[in-house]
């Protein structure tokens, strides 16, 4: 949770650090996203170079899907697929403990994983899953995901290259750059051949109940929650919900994060969090609604990383007294716990299935 005098979310253009990072304009850049990093965890950024044709275009792709039959759209159950790819049935997911599914349903696209990879069968590494040609065509949805997928991730790599600048002393600069810094880091992404980086295509359906609540409990589109990998990216429709929980004034409150087009959200996960001792922060975070008679859709991109990487602190953060509060573990071996904890809470433990999550 972010604290102290909170005064909003901030949006940062970062086309000057992605064009020279050495420079005055990009320097300027590094200091707002850390700034933002120490607070909330959460900024927005703009100047990221994917073109809004393309961010048009993986709408357009969700609109035709989650507008399918849904006896169509369940043949391409992710439970049933090795490395979980494909549609998340609706009211499949919670992670909070006294609520009600979360309102929403999802599609997960990631990089090709063929059975003769080693990595193939681990933790989200698998073949992607489309619909038949004869309800979406390539051109109407298979094309679209690739290529923002692979454009995300390149973005979403630079994103973090732009974190990891961030730790280096600068000025007053409090946070220390040491040599195990950028090994840390560098493992994450590129340690393994292939990194496991999902993109996910959420639909939240018109309702009234959402947010509300049914026989005494709340439902939201998405309970509230931290992001588990290493950075998130996320694009946003027009209609508000997303929330960040901030302490403004000495209270704890649900900030609104209001959608800015082409803009993507850009938001610390636990991963980062846990290796800087929690000086960046991964904040809660949730999805209401707040115009139930209309449909909302996101394009979430999370940089989960490689899976064979340890999460390892960082040195420089923190006192070593104060301690990490975390075992020693690999990117797969967290990256399973937490999720497959959040499909559990509704008796869907993905680990019962040993073709979705094998660590």
């Amino acid at each position: 949770m972010a604290k102290g005098n909170f005064s909003g979310v901030p949006t940062v253009d970062i086309s000057p650090y992605l064009t020279d990072p050495k420079s005055d304009a990009a320097r300027r850049v590094i200091e707002d996203v850390r700034e933002a990093c120490v607070s909330t965890g959460f900024f927005q950024i703009t100047g990221h170079g994917i073109s809004e044709s393309l961010q048009q275009k993986i709408f357009d792709a969700a609109h035709a899907f989650f507008a399918l039959p849904l006896e169509e759209k369940k043949k391409l159950n992710a439970a049933n697929f090795i490395g979980h790819r494909g549609y998340d049935v609706l009211a499949s997911q919670s992670y909070e403990e006294g609520v009600l599914p979360d309102l929403k349903e999802g599609y997960y696209v990631g990089s090709d994983v063929l059975p003769s990879d080693p990595l193939y069968g681990r933790f989200f590494m698998g073949q992607n899953v489309w619909p038949s040609t004869g309800l979406l065509s390539p051109i109407q949805f298979q094309e679209p995901c690739e290529r923002y997928h692979e454009s995300v991730q390149h973005l979403a790599f630079k994103v973090l290259q732009l974190i990891g600048d961030t730790m280096i002393p600068h000025g007053h600069s409090t946070v220390g750059m040491t040599e195990n810094m950028p090994t840390v880091l560098h493992n994450l992404i590129r340690l393994d051949k292939i990194p496991a980086c999902p993109l996910r295509l959420l639909h939240y359906p018109s309702a009234t109940r959402n947010g509300g609540s049914v026989a005494g409990k709340p439902q939201y589109g998405a309970s509230a929650h931290t992001d588990f990998g290493v950075i998130t990216l996320l694009l946003q429709d027009d209609n508000p919900g997303l929330e960040v929980l901030v302490e403004k004034d000495g209270k704890q409150v649900w900030w609104p994060i209001d959608p800015n087009p082409s803009a993507y959200v850009v938001n610390i996960g636990d991963m980062i969090s846990m290796v800087t001792n929690s000086i960046y922060k991964s904040s809660m975070h949730r999805v209401v609604c707040k115009r139930p008679e209309r449909e909302r859709y996101s394009v979430v991109f999370f940089l989960d990383g490689c899976l064979n990487a340890n999460l390892e602190p960082i040195e420089g953060f923190g006192h070593p007294e104060e301690g990490f509060g975390f075992s020693h573990k690999t990117v797969e071996q967290h990256m399973t716990e937490r999720l497959s904890m959040s499909y559990a809470k509704e008796g869907k433990d993905p680990r019962h299935n040993e073709d979705t999550f094998s660590a």
